[in-house]
């Protein structure tokens, strides 16, 4: 797999990275943080839906995780394009922006993999919120993990 990352401001050219632990100390920072991530996705009519969510990586994906039927959900299984945009709440001037494809979706209702979406959502609660397991869940809801296959990654800052 190869990812191609930019860093601004433009003095450096693109380079292509091998995975996420080659992206540069300040950007996994961001990417392994207690960031809060918005995510953008692709409406049918067109516009993008955007949200919040929380996200984690392995070296070479990045993994959401959300309730199946969502807006975000439905809009990732006509369309996986997805981006993540990570903000450092502390500089605004020290971002990362992950454009990828969702490249499979379990749902919390497949036999097999069911304990490994819950696992998920409960291992981001506890992360986030130090809570486990996750406490926001509704009755009936059923979890989705989506991985995501970075394809192209901007990072910025920080900047003093």
């Amino acid at each position: 797999m190869t990812i191609r990352l930019s860093t601004l401001p433009g003095a450096n050219p693109p380079v292509d990275i091998e995975n996420l632990d080659a992206l540069p100390a300040p950007a996994k920072e961001l990417l392994d943080g207690r960031i809060y991530a918005t995510v953008a996705t692709l409406r049918k009519s067109g516009p993008p839906h955007v949200t919040v969510v929380w996200c984690d990586r392995d070296s070479d994906y990045v993994y959401i995780n959300s309730s199946k039927g969502r807006i975000k959900d439905r809009n990732l299984r006509e369309r996986p394009e997805i981006t993540l945009h990570l903000l450092n709440p502390a500089n605004s001037y020290h971002w990362l922006s992950i454009e990828g494809t969702v490249i499979k979706m379990t749902d919390e209702d497949d036999p097999v993999h069911a304990a490994d979406v819950t696992k998920h959502i409960d291992d981001l609660g506890e992360f986030y919120v130090k809570k486990r397991p996750y406490p926001n869940r509704f009755p009936g809801e059923v979890r989705v993990k989506y991985k995501i296959q970075p394809t192209r990654i901007v990072s910025f800052g920080p900047l003093g």
